[in-house]
């Protein structure tokens, strides 16, 4: 995925995204072609790095079928269209329409685990991540251990995160304002607090900067005698 650097997620924020369950799609090559499904993840910190873990339906191709290259996952976390009457210079300077996301792209080695097992294990863990104890004491060991016959656990060894945030944030600040005054009234997204805490500020300290050098450039360099 290319990302310019500007859309570059930063660590701390890429970290707080991927601490939480998310659904993504999970694309493998096998010799037949390339093959993807939609399900959820979550990231397990190990003494050999980052997991990302799911589990597939046992009968799924991409569970059956040997892959030939490492694993990627797209996680797309959120996105909005956005019209240019929503930036604040639109009258003075017209621009055209866009769309701004928020996505992370994960590749690494993908191993599949048969084990009934280690599928429960994947499918418990994700589980406990959403949901408190009792909602899987109330099913019982007995009708899980049948259920996780059916599945399959997944393990993504994580290589490389690439993270990327197009949030208008290589526009004038009062744009990246009056765009989070529109997407905010529509309520409270990730891409919302993305545009408050992130894009905003970057936008200011930008603009700030080229201000700075624009106006070092209209010094004088030297004085005449």
């Amino acid at each position: 995925m290319y990302v310019a650097k500007h859309f570059e997620i930063p660590e701390d924020r890429l970290a707080d995204l991927l601490g939480r369950v998310r659904a993504g799609n999970l694309v493998t090559v096998h010799a037949s072609g390339p093959q993807a499904t939609f399900v959820p993840f979550h990231l397990e910190e190990r003494d050999c790095g980052q997991v990302l873990v799911t589990h597939l339906t046992r009968n799924n191709p991409q569970a059956v079928e040997p892959v030939t290259a490492p694993a990627l996952v797209i996680i797309d976390i959120d996105d909005a269209y956005v019209s240019p009457h929503w930036y604040a210079t639109n009258k003075d300077l017209p621009n055209v329409p866009t769309w701004d996301y928020i996505t992370i792209h994960i590749t690494g080695a993908v191993r599949f685990n048969s084990a009934p097992e280690a599928a429960l294990r994947a499918a418990r863990e994700l589980t406990a991540r959403m949901e408190p104890p009792e909602v899987l004491d109330a099913v019982g060991e007995e009708k899980l251990r049948k259920m996780a016959r059916a599945i399959v656990g997944v393990e993504v060894t994580v290589d490389k995160i690439q993270g990327k945030a197009k949030a208008s944030q290589n526009r004038h600040p009062d744009d990246v304002g009056s765009l989070l005054a529109h997407l905010e009234h529509e309520g409270e997204t990730e891409l919302v607090r993305y545009l408050r805490e992130v894009a905003l500020p970057h936008a200011i300290e930008r603009f700030g900067m080229i201000h700075d050098l624009r106006g070092a450039r209209r010094l004088p360099t030297s004085t005449a005698d």
